[in-house]
């Protein structure tokens, strides 16, 4: 058999297995698998390395604008995915949100028309249902999804986006006749706007006081109160960005009541805790997120939740802000745009703090960036797999390599790096994509426009 690349002797990881192996690459696709693999013109040497499939991350936000912030997000699809290609990302979904009056339709063409010519690795997209006003606008959910726009997100919180209950309701019930999965922003807008309204009241407007505004409860309410509508309904939920034991209690109890719920978290919930918020000079506010970084408790129930099998995926939900807007001591911390960067450190991090500090196993590992989100995004077997006839989407891990992240390290054009401070063993240093090396040795080997546009099929249940 002749190949085009042979990514030779490495440990090869799978959701259920690792193993010693040669992997062979013809067209993009992997052809074999296995040890003594002929020559290829393109050998890497994979010896003392872990190789794994590409990350998808189902949870980007490059290229978007929002009517409540007066300024650009500091990533779009060609810095953003350049990001992903040296985090050893190689599968983007963004988001194309539906503006007040508009059709979804026109949504996702205006998206496609910003990533067009721009992405170093594959992209998809998931629509944002903010208007049900539009006439007919849930009737466009069909023919999108057979375009490959597969899935749909709502936001029960954020005044100009978010939908009321009736409207949940809604959508819910049109994408369960329809098989589409829907992912939940779940946050319960009225308390949030109390709690939020009273500390104003009071003077406390300073950054340290922006996790009283949204404390676990507002995130467990709007959880339960979804998964029940959810499970009435017999539609599946994803929840997006889950940060709480509170809210990873909600969604046990909701199961438990036979509701199917998937569960996604993120690096920062991980990794920083509410103590952040306490540091002086305005530098507090560059980890304002939504939900808000809790404490170290609820930090140890999402390990456990990755750990058993309890949340499914691991997404980074990257919204860079400039540091400037973020740190503007002179505004109330309602004023502070919500977002962190987490493209550039996401699998890296997750390897050092999950893998090689024994929390997670190898093959969750996996299961977390890879399998899973594949599975329920409607991209599986193509992607999310080290197999034969799957796309050669591929990435080395030195699992002895250190690194420390820093904002001039990263491909990002954020200003500022959260996790700067962090020594981290175990790291990636080469990223395929359908078999091009898109990342080595600490550069981008890929020009923008590469990356193709994945349709998707509707959701795999686990």
């Amino acid at each position: 058999m002749i190949f085009d690349c042979v990514v030779r002797g490495g440990l090869v990881a799978t959701a259920s297995e690792a193993f010693p192996a040669d992997v062979g690459i013809r067209d993009g696709v992997i052809t074999a698998i296995g040890s003594g693999l002929p020559p290829a013109d393109h050998e890497i040497d994979a010896a003392n390395h872990v190789v794994v499939p590409g990350a998808i991350d189902v949870h980007t936000h490059v290229a978007q604008t929002y009517d409540w912030v007066d300024a650009d997000i500091s990533d779009d699809y060609e810095s953003g995915t350049r990001a992903a290609a040296a985090a050893g990302i190689t599968t983007i979904l963004n988001f194309a949100f539906q503006e007040k009056g508009q059709p979804l339709r026109a949504a996702v063409d205006a998206e496609l028309q910003k990533a067009e010519g721009r992405a170093h690795v594959d992209f998809g997209l998931h629509i944002v249902v903010t208007d049900l006003s539009v006439p007919g606008v849930l009737d466009e959910l069909a023919p999108l999804a057979a375009d490959g726009v597969a899935s749909v997100k709502i936001f029960t919180v954020t005044t100009s986006i978010g939908l009321n209950d009736a409207d949940t309701l809604r959508v819910l019930q049109a994408c369960a006749g329809l098989g589409l999965l829907v992912s939940v922003h779940a946050e319960d807008e009225a308390l949030i706007a109390h709690l939020t309204d009273r500390l104003l009241a009071g003077g406390r407007t300073t950054v340290d006081n922006f996790p009283h505004s949204r404390p676990p409860i507002t995130e467990a309410l709007a959880t339960a109160r979804v998964a029940a509508y959810a499970r009435t309904l017999d539609c599946p939920v994803y929840f997006v960005h889950l940060s709480s034991r509170a809210a990873l209690d909600a969604v046990r109890d909701a199961r438990s009541h036979g509701a199917t719920i998937y569960v996604e978290t993120r690096p920062t919930y991980l990794y920083l805790d509410e103590s952040r918020y306490a540091l002086p000079d305005g530098e507090g506010g560059k980890y304002v997120c939504l939900p808000p970084l809790r404490s170290l408790d609820d930090q140890q129930a999402l390990w456990d939740g990755l750990r058993n099998g309890e949340i499914q995926t691991y997404a980074t939900d990257h919204s860079p802000w400039p540091a400037a807007l973020k740190t503007d001591t002179a505004k109330p911390f309602t004023e502070i745009p919500a977002g962190i960067a987490n493209l550039g450190t996401s699998i890296g991090m997750l390897y050092a703090e999950g893998v090689a500090k024994g929390r997670i196993s190898l093959g969750r590992f996996v299961d977390l960036t890879a399998t899973n989100p594949a599975k329920l995004f409607g991209l599986w077997p193509r992607k999310g797999a080290i197999a034969v006839g799957a796309d050669a989407d591929l990435v080395l891990i030195d699992p002895n390599r250190r690194h420390r992240p820093t904002a001039a390290g990263m491909q990002s054009r954020v200003d500022y790096e959260p996790y700067e401070g962090f020594d981290c063993l175990g790291w990636p240093v080469l990223t395929l994509s359908r078999g091009d090396v898109v990342y080595q040795d600490g550069a981008i080997r890929s020009a923008p426009g590469r990356g193709r546009f994945l349709p998707r099929t509707p959701h795999q249940p686990l």
